[in-house]
């Protein structure tokens, strides 16, 4: 039995709100249960434990229970959370316990197992790398093999991607779709917290302005897209200050709390044998969570060789750099691109005229990837997905859109990780 459950914004404020101590606990005991019935690993369902009696880590925990019931012994197929990177905020030794049970499973298909154990090799080499900022792996070092490990199943599955893209299924994967009805978006809550983004922003005395969807909203419909999940923010990279932020989330008294703070950990190799991870000082991406739930996603804004980018571990957007113009969100004044016009078209190409579907991966005109492991088995995930459903034009897209990169190579009809 296969089931896609359609993003909700309701489920996804429900999840995101701040619970007290005493609920975490509880999410902590029903999530070390629930995984251990799913036949997780000991050390996983404990790491989970722990994780989901953390402020912000219920979520992250709920994902893992969907995957488990996706990948475990449980005769049902989730494939709409199924690309997430099963080893965010996982344990080293939770990662290691994951990857043997991997190995063993019958139940996945190649692709599944390969490009899992991917995230779990990759996530082992960025958790080191957190620590310092940078990692040189040469032959030496101890976590070389992890990352020749990482390359290795990347392959392999991008070659049972590569074998069934030539010869797809005629009849597609069928699924049980449970669709959303009505608008996703609570506009006065939005309101809200662009408000009190706006006092945040004050007292830190930091320019800031909307981008992406939230901007186009703004030119467009003077107002918040009605089938939007959150609001696109950026700010300026010079400007940011993660400490400052946090002190001031903290003064908001429940207003604000931080869900995640993203850093892009780039993989660069140096020579036929070396490679190079390593990030930027600041993060690239903070979402933050209002007290209704809303997540805002605070973009860091980097200029470099007169492109102004930002992005996520997975996606990054280049743009001209821009002047700020005031615009009208709703009954909320915020600023934006002086030239919205370049900008959107920038970002959307014909913005005027409003589309049913939108992929953020492949469809803007500035779209570039960010040159992480992230990158490439999150995308190659999607790919698969697109494939399973019948659409193989769509997972050609993003396997071609990668190799335009230079992140992917193919031989052939063989793609491979261009590592």
């Amino acid at each position: 039995m296969n089931i896609e459950v359609e993003k909700s914004y309701g489920l996804l404020r429900f999840i995101n709100k701040p619970r007290s101590k005493p609920v975490r606990i509880l999410y902590g005991l029903m999530s070390w249960c629930g995984l251990l019935l799913l036949g997780a690993p000991l050390k996983v369902a404990k790491d989970s434990c722990c994780l989901a009696m953390k402020p912000n880590g219920i979520k992250i925990v709920i994902r893992r229970v969907i995957w488990f019931v996706h990948a475990g012994w449980f005769p049902i197929s989730i494939r709409s959370d199924y690309f997430f990177d099963i080893s965010e905020k996982m344990s080293d030794g939770a990662c290691r316990a994951l990857i043997v049970w991997l190995k063993n499973n019958k139940r996945i298909d190649e692709f599944d197992r390969h490009v899992w154990l991917a995230d779990l090799y990759g996530g082992i080499i960025e958790r080191e790398c957190d620590k310092t900022g940078e990692l040189m792996l040469t032959s030496q070092h101890p976590l070389k093999v992890e990352d020749e490990l990482f390359c290795r199943n990347m392959n392999v599955a991008l070659s049972v991607l590569s074998q069934k893209l030539s010869a797809p299924s005629q009849t597609p994967v069928a699924a049980k779709k449970f669709q959303k009805s009505g608008e996703s978006f609570d506009k006065r809550d939005a309101y809200q917290a662009i408000a009190d983004f706006r006092k945040m922003m004050s007292d830190l005395a930091w320019p800031w302005y909307v981008v992406s969807g939230t901007f186009l909203g703004a030119v467009r419909e003077q107002d918040f897209l009605g089938h939007d999940y959150d609001i696109d923010v950026g700010v300026d990279y010079p400007d940011f200050d993660l400490e400052l932020l946090q002190e001031s989330v903290k003064a908001s008294e429940g207003v604000w709390f931080i869900k995640s703070v993203s850093y892009c950990t780039f993989r660069e190799p140096v020579d036929d044998s070396d490679v190079r991870y390593y990030q930027m000082e600041k993060p690239i991406l903070v979402k933050l969570v209002h007290k209704t739930g809303l997540v805002a996603d605070l973009f860091v804004h980097v200029e470099e060789n007169g492109v102004l980018w930002h992005g996520s571990p997975i996606h990054r957007w280049d743009n001209d750099s821009f002047e700020l113009a005031e615009y009208q969100l709703g009954h909320e004044t915020v600023y934006g691109a002086v030239d919205a016009d370049h900008y959107l078209t920038e970002n959307y190409g014909d913005w005027r005229t409003p589309v049913l579907e939108f992929d953020c991966s492949i469809d803007p005109p500035n779209i570039r990837y960010s040159r992480t492991v992230r990158a490439v088995t999150y995308l190659a995930k999607v790919a698969y997905r697109f494939l399973l459903d019948g659409d193989a034009d769509r997972a050609q897209r993003y396997l071609t859109s990668l190799e335009a990169a230079g992140v992917l190579a193919r031989d052939g009809q063989t793609w491979r990780f261009n590592g």
